[in-house]
This record gives structure tokens, C-alpha cells and sequence, in this order.
């Protein structure tokens, strides 16, 4: 089995949420030895500062690379540079009021708190939303000649960011600047924010056993996704076991 060089996981959901899993799994992955341990990449919804902040509170290890924004930020304390280059390449942002304009006639839609936002990320609420709704808004947007992605999961989060951007986009982005393919990576998640990184070509994945349906629905038909058992950080450790990181008992 070619061996994992980078391992990219959603934080909320799938690495955190049960205090003894995270440090099981802090305890396996820093009991690796220094030069079979991959890099080890969170890939959030968070904004990066919210993401530091949030993961000192918590038992995980702490990332060597920071992917923030569902995909809009990038932090990598040991190529500083990574940050502004990741920033041009996906554009110079959004006229965020235009945005609110274009959605302010979508019924039950809010705007999110400010810590959610930035430049390049418009983030809402808007529960329940149907197939036909999300199309409207995309219409809606681009009436208004928004070029956007839609990101929509958990049955509540809409995130609105620049076309061809997510969290897929971003880690692909990097492997391409560490010289990495997607077949050196793992990844892992648990909302349909994640799939984006699934649907990379080559790279393998985890999907923990308390996902949503919304993500566990890939897992079924593809060889190249395991879907655990074990749920949070425990289900990261079934899948890396599964992938040949960690040896079986």
C-alpha cells in the first residue's frame, strides 16, 4: 500500500468531539516515528484564527498546516509565504453587499455572525433548503454576476465562495506547492462540506461512522473510501489503521 505522506481532516465532527478519542489519537500519531509521520493538514469551516483558538481547547496535536474557510484560507507556519500566494490565486474577494442584495428576497435565510466571514468567504444559515431553493440562489447570485461556489451542508450551513474554490480545491492547491499527488493523501471528514475533498482524483479517505448521511452516501460503491465503525477521533484511527498508517493490533 503506498504510503500516506499527508493526512487532511475536517476538525468539528470528525477529529473533535470526544475528549478520550482526541487523545487517543494525539497519543498514536506523535508515538509515530518522526519520519513515517505524515504532515498532518486541518481542513475547516473555521476561520484559522478560530481554528487555533479551538484547537487548544481541545487534545489533538497541533497541525502542521492550517486550511481555513472551507477552503479560502491557508496557513503553513513553515512556508509563511503559502498564505498570500493561496490568497491571490483564488481572487480578490467578494462585494459582500452585493451579495446581501441578491439574497435579501430568500425566505428564512440569516446571515451568520462576523467571525464566520471574511473576504473571499459569505457564510448563512438556511435550514431544510431543497434542491430548488439552492438552484434559485444560484441564480440569484449570478443575475447579480456573482461568480460563486455553493457549499451547503448539515442541513443548515450555506457557504458562498469563489467559483471553483472549496475545501477540495484548497488541498490540492497545496500538494501541488509540497510537490505531493493526491495519491500521497488521506483525508477525512463527516458533512457533505468534506465531499469536496473526496472527489479528489487518487486520494483516499475516511468517512468517521458518525457522519451525516449526506457524506456517508459515498462511502458505499467507492474501494477508495473506508467508512469507519468508530466514531470522531476514533474513527480516524480505524481508517489510518485501515490505510496502512498504523499497524493492526
Amino acid at each position: 500500500m503506498r504510503p500516506i505522506r499527508l493526512f487532511c481532516s475536517d476538525i468539528d465532527g470528525t477529529l473533535a468531539g470526544n475528549r478520550e478519542a482526541e487523545a487517543r489519537f494525539r497519543d498514536a500519531w506523535l508515538g509515530l516515528a518522526p519520519d513515517k509521520r505524515p504532515l498532518l493538514v486541518f481542513n475547516s469551516g473555521r476561520l484559522i484564527d478560530d481554528q487555533k483558538a479551538f484547537v487548544a481547547t481541545t487534545a489533538l496535536p497541533r497541525p502542521d498546516i492550517y486550511i481555513g474557510g472551507v477552503g479560502t484560507m491557508l496557513d503553513n507556519a513553515k512556508e509563511p509565504s503559502h498564505a498570500a500566494l493561496y490568497s491571490r490565486a483564488i481572487g480578490a474577494g467578494f462585494d459582500h453587499e452585493r451579495i446581501n442584495r441578491a439574497l435579501s428576497s430568500v425566505p428564512d435565510i440569516i446571515f451568520q455572525p462576523d467571525m464566520y466571514q471574511h473576504a473571499q468567504k459569505s457564510s448563512w444559515y438556511l435550514h431544510d433548503a431543497d434542491a430548488a431553493t439552492l438552484a434559485s440562489i444560484e441564480e440569484k447570485l449570478a443575475g447579480a454576476g456573482i461568480a460563486a461556489r455553493l457549499v451547503y451542508s448539515s442541513k443548515r450551513d450555506l457557504d458562498i465562495l469563489p467559483d471553483g474554490v472549496d475545501k477540495g480545491a484548497a488541498l490540492s492547491w497545496l500538494c501541488r506547492q509540497l510537490g505531493l499527488s493526491h495519491e500521497d493523501v488521506v483525508v477525512a471528514g463527516d458533512t457533505d462540506n468534506d465531499r469536496s475533498m473526496f472527489a479528489l482524483l487518487g486520494a483516499r479517505g475516511i468517512v468517521v461512522g458518525n457522519a451525516l448521511d449526506e457524506l456517508k452516501s459515498i462511502a458505499g460503491d467507492r474501494p477508495d473510501i473506508y467508512g469507519s465503525s468508530g466514531k470522531f477521533a476514533d474513527g480516524v484511527l480505524e481508517g489510518l489503521q485501515h490505510w496502512g498508517l498504523f499497524s493492526t493490533p
